[in-house]
C-alpha cells in the first residue's frame, strides 16, 4: 500500500509548520536534479509560485495537463497533486509559502483574492525587456528576505508576497471592472467579507469531515445557519448545491488516490469511507461515467 508523496519542498521530508514560511529558489535547482521531470506529489500546507521565464513544459495538476511556456505563471495551491514534464532546460523563480497566512490577511483585506488565491493556474505574461518586467522587483525582494532571515520575517514575507499575487492576478485578468462597481461599494464589501467567512468555514468543515458522509443538515447545524443559507450561500459562490460541493471533494481525493497512489480500490473505498466497494464504484461512477479501475488505468496511460 503506497500513499501520495506529500514533501514540504518535493524529494525532502515534512518539516513543522512552523519552520519555514518562504522557500525561494531557482526552478533549474530543482528540476535540473531531477532531469527536468518532477513526479506528482502535493504541499499539505503550502502553495507555490513558478515565474518561468526560459523554456516551455506541461504541468499536470490534479489529472488536468496544462502547457506552460515562458513567460508565464504558474500558480499551484495548497494540497493540489502536481507535477512539472519540462520540455529540457528551463529557467526561472519558484517560491514555496504557507498559504494560511495568505489566506487569514486576504480575508480581511481583498476576500475577492481567495477563490484565486484556490485555483491552479498558468497566467500568460507578455515579453517585457528586464528593466520593464513589474515583477522582477518583488521576486527579487522575496529572495533577499528569504536570504537575509531579517527581524519578523515571516510577516515581511507574506506582505511581499500577497503584493506579488495581487500584481500577478491583475495581469491575469481579462476584463476590465464596470463603471457600476463603485455604487455602493462599502456595503459591497461588507457583504462580500461575511459570505467568504462563511463559505471560508463550510469548506474548512467539508475538508474535515468529507470521509464521513455527514448529511448537509449537520453542516448547516455546525455552522449556526438554515439550510437554505447555506444552500444560497454556495450557490452565490460556486453555482453549485452543498451536497455538489462536498461530492466533489470527495470525488477529487478518489481521483489523486486512484491516479497517484498504490492502493486497491477497495481500501481506497474504506478510507474514503465507504461501506463497500460495489457503493464506491456506484457513486464514482455516476459522476465520472467510468468505473474506477477505468479511470485508474487512463491516469496511468496518460501520466
Amino acid at each position: 500500500m503506497s500513499k501520495i508523496p506529500s514533501y514540504t519542498l518535493y524529494g525532502e521530508a515534512p518539516q513543522p509548520i512552523w519552520h519555514e514560511s518562504l522557500h525561494v529558489e531557482t526552478i533549474s535547482n530543482r528540476s535540473g536534479a531531477h532531469d527536468w521531470s518532477i513526479g506528482p506529489h502535493r504541499h499539505d500546507s503550502l502553495l507555490q509560485i513558478l515565474y518561468l521565464q526560459q523554456g516551455s513544459g506541461q504541468v499536470l495538476c490534479d489529472s488536468v495537463r496544462l502547457a506552460a511556456q515562458a513567460p508565464c505563471i504558474i500558480h499551484i495551491p495548497a494540497q493540489s497533486v502536481h507535477g512539472f514534464d519540462w520540455q529540457g532546460p528551463v529557467e526561472g523563480k519558484v517560491i514555496t509559502a504557507l498559504q494560511q497566512p495568505l489566506e487569514s490577511v486576504a480575508e480581511v483585506l481583498s476576500p475577492g483574492l481567495l477563490p484565486l488565491l484556490r485555483s491552479r493556474q498558468v497566467i500568460e505574461l507578455p515579453r517585457w525587456r528586464a528593466a520593464e518586467d513589474p515583477l522582477q522587483p518583488l521576486f527579487a525582494a522575496l529572495e533577499e528576505e528569504y536570504l537575509a532571515r531579517g527581524r519578523e520575517h515571516p510577516a515581511c514575507s507574506t506582505a511581499l508576497l500577497l503584493a506579488l499575487i495581487v500584481n500577478i492576478f491583475r495581469l491575469g485578468e481579462s476584463a476590465e471592472a464596470s463603471p457600476g462597481q463603485t455604487h455602493g461599494r462599502r456595503s459591497q464589501q461588507v457583504r462580500q467579507f461575511r459570505q467568504f467567512r462563511q463559505f471560508r468555514q463550510f469548506r474548512e468543515q467539508v475538508e474535515i469531515h468529507f470521509r464521513s458522509h455527514r448529511p448537509v443538515s449537520d453542516y448547516a447545524d455546525l455552522l449556526g445557519m438554515t439550510l437554505a443559507t447555506l444552500g444560497r450561500l454556495c450557490q452565490e459562490q460556486l453555482g453549485m448545491t452543498p451536497l455538489t460541493v462536498i461530492n466533489a471533494r470527495l470525488l477529487l481525493e478518489a481521483k489523486r488516490e486512484l491516479a497517484y497512489s498504490g492502493r486497491s480500490i477497495k481500501e481506497i473505498a474504506h478510507e474514503l469511507g465507504f461501506s463497500d466497494e460495489g457503493y464506491f464504484s456506484r457513486f464514482f461512477r455516476r459522476h465520472t461515467r467510468l468505473t474506477p479501475s477505468e479511470f485508474r488505468s487512463q491516469a496511468r496511460r496518460e501520466h
